[in-house]
């Protein structure tokens, strides 16, 4: 992971189309990519998302996520920090 995405990204992103939300795609897309991260050899992975986006929060908190940080980015919007223990 390069110095941008520790700072501001992280390992794995995921989306779901809008027609497709609320029927656990996302819990399933990032629980396979946790899977794959751990299978590769991490230990932890980084996930960020809107401090406004409630779906993608109760996501990533689903799956095991602990807030380390929240900050706002240079768009203005507020962004938090989360890490998942492999």
């Amino acid at each position: 992971m390069n110095d941008f995405l520790y700072s501001y990204g992280g390992h794995i992103g995921y989306g779901v189309r809008p027609t497709e939300r609320c029927n656990g795609y996302a819990t399933a897309i990032l629980q396979m990519a946790l899977e794959y991260s751990k299978d590769t050899g991490l230990k932890r992975v980084m996930l960020a998302c809107n401090k406004d986006n409630a779906a993608s929060r109760k996501t990533i908190l689903k799956c095991g996520g602990i807030k380390e940080k929240e900050f706002i980015y240079t768009d203005g919007k507020s962004i938090e920090i989360y890490w998942i223990n492999l």
